[in-house]
């Protein structure tokens, strides 16, 4: 398989020569194309710290970063704009639609410097619009939709112009449960019927268990990985719970 992502020896320092604070610690992590791949851990573990780096939204102090065979970590920011816009797709917790767009505009705007007809750009909507069941509020605005819908929008403005990586921070977190089903369901389509890369940060086990695998990060250090493999998600999810009991997380990190 195609390696999409590669990052070697990661590591993130912030503070002065007299109060060091090692938020990452020398990180190893490859994602091949079509992964669905979790990173989880207690908070102050380092996760958003490596999913910044990884969204090219923050620099390493040290470490190698290849997304899609480019490295990263060294590209100006004219260079890191246009790379974000061809080869990464955002997934966040709070939507970040704009209230004066439709979510049709809010999907359209990642193709906005593109030199695509209205009538490709028109098809991809109604394309992503349909995988993602929000065909019907396409013309509404965020505050007329609910919050499932506003992520199901919002997924469809990160995957519209088919990005190499899909990088989602806590993308249920803001969710309730059926929605945060409904987004999941969505996700697991994505990346099996169209191969979608998915590299998703979250404190939850059970939208870490539609995952094909989880890498669990300790203190700045990746402390181990699960697979899923054939296990039934019920399973997997268990695992993961124990995992993260192990790990000494709060109750919030299992939720």
């Amino acid at each position: 398989m195609d390696t999409i992502l590669k990052a070697q020896a990661l590591q993130k320092i912030y503070g002065t020569k007299k109060n060091l604070f090692n938020v990452l610690r020398k990180v190893d992590l490859t994602v091949t194309k079509g992964e669905f791949v979790g990173i989880m851990g207690p908070s102050g573990a380092g996760k958003t710290t490596l999913l910044n780096i990884l969204a090219t939204i923050d620099k390493p102090t040290s470490g190698s970063v290849k997304i899609s065979g480019r490295e990263i970590t060294s590209m100006s920011e004219e260079d890191l704009s246009n790379f974000r816009r061809k080869h990464l797709g955002f997934i966040f917790q709070d939507y970040n639609l704009l209230d004066s767009l439709t979510m049709k505009e809010n999907i359209l705007l990642p193709l906005s410097l593109s030199n695509e007809s209205v009538r490709e750009m028109e098809q991809k909507v109604q394309q992503v619009a349909s995988i993602l069941s929000i065909e019907s509020i396409l013309d509404k605005y965020p505050y007329e939709t609910s919050g499932g819908q506003k992520q199901r929008t919002a997924v469809a403005r990160a995957i519209i112009a088919n990005p190499s990586l899909v990088l989602a921070d806590e993308p249920t977190g803001a969710l309730d449960s059926k929605s945060s089903a409904d987004l999941l369901d969505a996700f697991k389509r994505l990346n099996k019927d169209y191969e979608t890369t998915i590299l998703m940060v979250t404190h939850d086990a059970f939208a870490a268990s539609y995952c094909d695998r989880v890498i669990f990060i300790k203190d700045g250090n990746l402390f181990t990985e699960l697979v899923r493999g054939d296990k039934e998600r019920k399973t997997f999810f268990e695992q993961l719970l124990l995992t993260l009991s192990s790990l000494g997380g709060g109750s919030h990190d299992v939720i």
